[in-house]
């Protein structure tokens, strides 16, 4: 899970292998809202305790190919150098290169061309980038940027939204 590259992942297929395996008895589970909100769905059917860590999100590509698109044609950075990226507050893309290589891109600055295929089409519908059903969310969405500080940087927003999520902080 280290770096973030935003593309939809299909995090949830190990249910239904966790709820054949009777020795599991707890889960955490770091998702974005998407997948916190079809995991919530079917929690009581897995009979397990269930801890949920969720992130902010903004965009996912649909696929790592598209992700991997965005990174060279519109970021013109390759996609393997490439450990992480976000759209940042200061609304630049943050790009973490391997080694201690780090880059901004102004969003306003990106081919109009990329947009479209960059974004998953479930996520230009979405009313959850806060992860809301998360027991705890976290991410820069509400936090800081001080300066010019780096994503790797800077505040995260902790948002503790139930007494599960207490405890677990």
């Amino acid at each position: 899970g280290r770096g973030v590259k935003p593309s939809l992942a299909p995090s949830l297929n190990i249910l239904d292998q966790v709820s054949r395996d009777t020795s599991i008895r707890r889960l955490l589970f770091c998702g974005v809202g998407c997948s916190v909100q079809a995991l919530r769905a079917i929690e009581d059917d897995l009979n397990i305790e269930v801890f949920v860590l969720g992130t902010n999100c903004v965009d996912n590509s649909p696929t790592p190919e598209a992700a991997a698109n965005f990174m060279e044609t519109g970021l013109q950075i390759p996609s393997d150098s490439a450990r992480g990226y976000e759209f940042m507050q200061d609304f630049q893309v943050h790009v973490k290169t391997t080694g201690d290589g780090y880059v901004k891109k102004p969003y306003f600055s990106l081919p109009g061309t990329i947009a479209e295929p960059s974004i998953a089409v479930s996520c230009r519908a979405c009313f959850d980038y806060t992860n809301a059903l998360a027991d705890v969310s976290v991410g820069y969405m509400g936090a800081p940027l001080q300066g010019n500080a780096r994503m790797d940087e800077s505040w995260q927003t902790l948002t503790v939204r139930n007494a599960r999520g207490a405890d677990m902080v």
